[in-house]
Protein backbone atom coordinates (compact mmCIF):
# COMPACT_ATOMS: atom_id res chain seq x y z
CA UNK A 1 0.00 0.00 0.00
CA UNK A 2 2.83 2.26 0.59
CA UNK A 3 4.72 2.06 -2.61
CA UNK A 4 1.69 2.49 -4.50
CA UNK A 5 0.71 5.82 -2.48
CA UNK A 6 4.39 6.44 -3.22
CA UNK A 7 4.39 6.40 -6.62
CA UNK A 8 0.91 7.79 -7.09
CA UNK A 9 2.53 10.84 -5.02
CA UNK A 10 5.26 11.20 -7.57
CA UNK A 11 3.06 10.52 -10.52
CA UNK A 12 1.53 13.79 -9.47
CA UNK A 13 4.71 15.45 -8.56
CA UNK A 14 5.93 14.61 -12.06
CA UNK A 15 2.57 15.70 -13.61
CA UNK A 16 2.95 18.95 -11.86
CA UNK A 17 6.51 19.43 -12.48
CA UNK A 18 5.50 19.22 -16.13
CA UNK A 19 2.42 21.53 -16.41
CA UNK A 20 4.75 24.05 -15.08
CA UNK A 21 7.52 23.74 -17.43
CA UNK A 22 4.72 23.85 -20.01
CA UNK A 23 3.39 26.93 -18.23
CA UNK A 24 7.05 28.38 -18.20
CA UNK A 25 7.42 27.81 -21.58
CA UNK A 26 4.34 29.53 -22.89
CA UNK A 27 5.08 32.93 -21.16
CA UNK A 28 8.52 32.90 -22.31
CA UNK A 29 7.38 32.61 -25.90
CA UNK A 30 4.19 35.25 -25.12
CA UNK A 31 6.99 37.84 -23.53
CA UNK A 32 9.99 37.25 -26.41
CA UNK A 33 7.19 37.52 -29.29
CA UNK A 34 5.90 40.86 -27.66
CA UNK A 35 8.93 42.17 -26.77
CA UNK A 36 10.30 41.28 -31.11
CA UNK A 37 6.74 43.05 -31.65
CA UNK A 38 7.48 46.22 -29.98
CA UNK A 39 10.84 46.37 -31.89
CA UNK A 40 9.50 45.99 -35.24
CA UNK A 41 6.91 48.92 -34.65
CA UNK A 42 9.94 50.96 -33.35
CA UNK A 43 12.20 49.99 -36.27
CA UNK A 44 8.29 50.96 -38.85
CA UNK A 45 8.07 54.15 -36.98
CA UNK A 46 11.19 55.31 -37.26
CA UNK A 47 11.83 54.48 -41.18
CA UNK A 48 8.38 56.45 -41.96
CA UNK A 49 10.40 59.43 -40.21
CA UNK A 50 12.17 62.66 -41.95
CA UNK A 51 12.87 64.29 -38.70
CA UNK A 52 16.52 63.18 -37.82
CA UNK A 53 15.59 64.33 -33.90
CA UNK A 54 12.35 61.78 -33.74
CA UNK A 55 14.62 58.99 -35.51
CA UNK A 56 17.03 59.52 -32.82
CA UNK A 57 14.81 59.12 -30.13
CA UNK A 58 13.10 56.32 -31.34
CA UNK A 59 16.26 54.36 -31.68
CA UNK A 60 17.14 55.46 -28.04
CA UNK A 61 13.28 53.75 -27.41
CA UNK A 62 14.48 50.72 -29.57
CA UNK A 63 17.89 50.38 -27.40
CA UNK A 64 15.68 49.98 -24.33
CA UNK A 65 13.12 47.25 -25.44
CA UNK A 66 16.39 45.39 -26.25
CA UNK A 67 17.71 45.69 -22.72
CA UNK A 68 14.76 44.59 -21.24
CA UNK A 69 14.96 41.55 -24.47
CA UNK A 70 18.38 41.02 -23.06
CA UNK A 71 17.21 40.55 -19.62
CA UNK A 72 14.38 38.02 -20.68
CA UNK A 73 16.46 35.75 -22.58
CA UNK A 74 19.36 35.78 -19.88
CA UNK A 75 16.42 35.07 -17.13
CA UNK A 76 14.82 31.64 -19.25
CA UNK A 77 18.83 30.80 -20.53
CA UNK A 78 19.87 30.73 -16.63
CA UNK A 79 18.77 30.50 -13.46
CA UNK A 80 15.09 32.30 -13.77
CA UNK A 81 14.87 32.92 -9.68
CA UNK A 82 18.83 35.31 -10.11
CA UNK A 83 20.43 37.96 -12.87
CA UNK A 84 23.42 36.93 -14.25
CA UNK A 85 24.85 40.46 -13.85
CA UNK A 86 28.41 39.66 -16.05
CA UNK A 87 26.59 37.63 -18.43
CA UNK A 88 24.23 40.35 -19.38
CA UNK A 89 26.76 42.94 -19.81
CA UNK A 90 29.31 40.55 -22.49
CA UNK A 91 25.80 40.45 -24.06
CA UNK A 92 25.44 44.00 -24.14
CA UNK A 93 28.67 44.86 -24.69
CA UNK A 94 29.06 42.93 -27.93
CA UNK A 95 25.15 44.21 -28.85
CA UNK A 96 26.88 47.73 -29.36
CA UNK A 97 30.23 46.18 -30.83
CA UNK A 98 31.63 47.98 -34.22
CA UNK A 99 31.53 50.81 -35.75
CA UNK A 100 34.57 53.14 -34.37
CA UNK A 101 33.68 52.57 -30.95
CA UNK A 102 36.28 49.74 -29.24
CA UNK A 103 34.10 48.01 -26.05
CA UNK A 104 35.75 46.17 -23.55
CA UNK A 105 34.96 44.46 -20.68
CA UNK A 106 36.47 43.14 -17.45
CA UNK A 107 33.44 41.44 -14.86
CA UNK A 108 33.49 39.33 -12.36
CA UNK A 109 30.89 36.92 -11.23
CA UNK A 110 27.82 38.28 -9.85
CA UNK A 111 24.13 37.94 -9.82
CA UNK A 112 20.88 39.82 -8.39
CA UNK A 113 17.79 38.63 -7.79
CA UNK A 114 15.41 39.09 -10.71
CA UNK A 115 13.25 41.85 -9.26
CA UNK A 116 16.81 43.72 -9.76
CA UNK A 117 16.98 42.46 -13.28
CA UNK A 118 15.17 44.71 -15.60
CA UNK A 119 15.76 48.36 -13.81
CA UNK A 120 19.59 47.39 -13.31
CA UNK A 121 20.04 46.60 -17.11
CA UNK A 122 17.70 49.90 -18.03
CA UNK A 123 20.18 51.78 -16.28
CA UNK A 124 23.56 50.14 -17.34
CA UNK A 125 22.58 50.53 -20.87
CA UNK A 126 21.22 54.23 -20.33
CA UNK A 127 24.99 54.60 -19.14
CA UNK A 128 25.99 52.92 -22.55
CA UNK A 129 24.44 54.01 -24.93
CA UNK A 130 25.10 57.92 -23.14
CA UNK A 131 28.50 57.37 -23.38
CA UNK A 132 28.79 55.65 -27.38
CA UNK A 133 26.49 58.61 -28.41
CA UNK A 134 28.62 61.62 -26.84
CA UNK A 135 31.74 60.88 -25.11
CA UNK A 136 33.56 61.61 -28.67
CA UNK A 137 33.94 64.66 -30.77
CA UNK A 138 35.08 62.85 -34.00
CA UNK A 139 33.34 59.31 -33.62
CA UNK A 140 35.81 57.55 -32.29
CA UNK A 141 37.21 56.12 -28.89
CA UNK A 142 37.49 52.97 -26.35
CA UNK A 143 35.23 52.43 -23.48
CA UNK A 144 35.49 49.77 -20.84
CA UNK A 145 32.71 48.40 -18.64
CA UNK A 146 33.59 47.04 -15.33
CA UNK A 147 31.94 44.48 -12.64
CA UNK A 148 33.42 44.14 -9.56
CA UNK A 149 32.90 43.26 -5.48
CA UNK A 150 34.54 45.94 -3.38
CA UNK A 151 33.66 45.59 -0.07
CA UNK A 152 30.71 42.86 -0.36
CA UNK A 153 28.74 45.66 -2.66
CA UNK A 154 28.55 45.33 -6.42
CA UNK A 155 30.40 47.78 -8.72
CA UNK A 156 29.72 48.62 -12.49
CA UNK A 157 31.52 50.51 -14.24
CA UNK A 158 31.41 52.62 -17.45
CA UNK A 159 34.59 54.71 -18.08
CA UNK A 160 35.34 56.20 -21.51
CA UNK A 161 38.60 58.21 -23.36
CA UNK A 162 36.06 61.04 -24.54
CA UNK A 163 35.22 64.47 -24.27
CA UNK A 164 34.75 64.76 -20.46
CA UNK A 165 31.73 66.30 -19.13
CA UNK A 166 30.82 69.68 -20.01
CA UNK A 167 31.72 72.53 -17.57
CA UNK A 168 28.04 73.68 -16.65
CA UNK A 169 26.91 69.90 -17.03
CA UNK A 170 23.30 68.95 -16.31
CA UNK A 171 21.62 65.67 -16.72
CA UNK A 172 19.40 64.75 -19.79
CA UNK A 173 16.84 62.76 -19.68
CA UNK A 174 18.80 59.38 -19.75
CA UNK A 175 20.81 60.10 -16.90
CA UNK A 176 17.33 61.18 -15.30
CA UNK A 177 16.28 57.79 -16.05
CA UNK A 178 19.35 56.24 -14.60
CA UNK A 179 19.11 58.21 -10.74
CA UNK A 180 15.40 57.18 -11.08
CA UNK A 181 16.32 53.66 -11.51
CA UNK A 182 19.18 53.65 -8.72
CA UNK A 183 17.14 54.92 -6.29
CA UNK A 184 14.24 51.86 -6.67
CA UNK A 185 17.47 49.85 -6.82
CA UNK A 186 18.52 51.19 -3.41
CA UNK A 187 22.14 52.08 -5.26
CA UNK A 188 24.59 54.27 -5.32
CA UNK A 189 25.28 56.41 -9.40
CA UNK A 190 28.42 58.63 -9.56
CA UNK A 191 29.61 60.26 -12.73
CA UNK A 192 32.58 62.61 -13.15
CA UNK A 193 35.26 63.51 -15.26
CA UNK A 194 38.31 61.43 -15.68
CA UNK A 195 40.79 63.16 -17.84
CA UNK A 196 40.28 62.11 -20.35
CA UNK A 197 36.56 61.21 -20.33
CA UNK A 198 34.05 60.50 -17.57
CA UNK A 199 33.46 57.71 -15.54
CA UNK A 200 30.33 56.35 -14.10
CA UNK A 201 29.71 54.14 -11.37
CA UNK A 202 27.13 51.97 -10.45
CA UNK A 203 27.17 50.42 -6.57
CA UNK A 204 24.73 48.21 -5.66
CA UNK A 205 24.36 47.60 -1.63
CA UNK A 206 25.26 44.16 -1.08
CA UNK A 207 21.50 42.99 0.81
CA UNK A 208 20.44 42.60 -3.19
CA UNK A 209 23.59 39.90 -3.79
CA UNK A 210 22.70 38.27 -0.69
CA UNK A 211 19.18 38.03 -1.53
CA UNK A 212 20.33 36.66 -5.36
CA UNK A 213 22.70 33.79 -3.64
Amino acid sequence: MDDAVGEFSEHLLNEANARNAALLHEVDHRVKNNLQLIASLLVLQSRREDDPAVREALATILGRVNAVAVVHRRLFQDNPLSFDVAAFLRDLVEDRGGGQVVLRIDAEDAAVPTASAAPLALAVNELLTNAVKHAFADGAGSIQVTLAKENGRLRIGIADDGVGLPVNHVDGFGLGIVRLLCRQLKAEFEMSSAYPGVHAVLTLPQSVQESAS
